[in-house]
């Protein structure tokens, strides 16, 4: 049980999906020879690849990013304003995230994480809290499925046309999504979060009013390229624009025994029952 809990408060991988199906908004896409090598722990494969076809379980590698880049979508936050200020100061974590960090709290009573209660942990978090991430994608006809083990979740990024609703929709804490092609690169628009979770473990604020852009392109049969940038005029000055993260193929999840993704579930009973388990998978 405990170690059930430990995968649901820290684990990002990604359910296993279904066979995938190409966009039916793009047409079809023929097959596509390997681009350049990738710097990757894994050589460029030269199997032919659908540049629009990003189904398959995805591991992040740590080849491509800068040196000392955090678990974040970049170590470049930019500076926040006096809301994002006084809501980012009362977060008390005990992570140090040197320019990113308020402060380590080293008495594990003053930690006020919202994941602590087994709150989800909202998007973009769950891309990078804290463990390097593995995904799932799912493709059909009208949308893409992304799959995470952690809190058993999932994103329905929509490409049947819609367009991501307005300010009036209710706050999720993923949000809403919409996807489309330009080129070789699947473009995911989203907005409408529940301001309630934090964007790292550091405890960096985000407002409703936040909209996030991610940018996917298949380098080659076994690479996949993202970037992810955050907009919030409410909590920052300028757009927190990210690092370029290299995924690589892999033909099962790593991480369970089952070849499947374990039930990543946080539950607070779990948590009150074992009480200390946040500080024993502290780094």
């Amino acid at each position: 049980m405990l170690d059930r809990l430990m995968r649901g408060m820290v684990a990002i991988t990604v359910v296993l999906a279904s066979a995938s199906l190409a966009f039916a908004q793009n047409g079809k896409q023929g097959p596509q020879k390997a681009q350049a090598p990738i710097a990757s722990n894994k050589p460029a494969s030269n199997k032919p690849f659908d540049v629009h076809d990003l189904s398959g379980f995805w591991d992040i590698t740590n080849i491509g990013r800068p040196p000392g880049a955090l678990n974040e979508t970049s170590n470049n936050r930019p500076p926040m304003t006096p809301w994002g200020l006084e809501k980012f100061h009362k977060a008390k974590t005990g992570y140090d995230g040197k320019a990113l960090g308020n402060g380590v709290y080293p008495d594990e009573k003053d930690w006020n994480d919202p994941v602590l209660l087994c709150d989800p942990t909202g998007f973009p978090r769950i891309m990078w809290h804290p463990i390097l991430p593995g995904m799932r994608f799912a493709q059909t006809p009208d949308e893409v499925i992304q799959f995470f083990e952690d809190g058993r979740t999932w994103r329905d990024i929509w490409t049947d046309g819609r367009k991501l609703p307005g300010d009036d929709a209710e706050a999720r804490w993923y949000g809403y999504a919409v996807g489309h092609w330009e080129g070789d690169t699947f473009v995911v628009n989203s907005n409408n979060f529940d301001e309630a979770t934090w964007l790292d473990q550091y405890g960096s604020p985000h407002s409703d009013k936040m909209t996030v852009e991610e940018r996917y392109r298949r380098v080659d049969h076994d690479h996949l390229e993202m970037t992810l940038n955050i907009t919030d005029p409410m909590a920052y000055v300028g757009t927190w624009k990210g690092d370029k993260k290299i995924f690589q193929l892999v033909e099962k999840p790593a991480r369970s025994e089952y070849n499947d993704l374990p039930e990543g579930i946080c539950a607070y009973s779990e948590v009150k029952l074992h009480g200390k388990a946040w500080q024993q998978i502290h780094p």
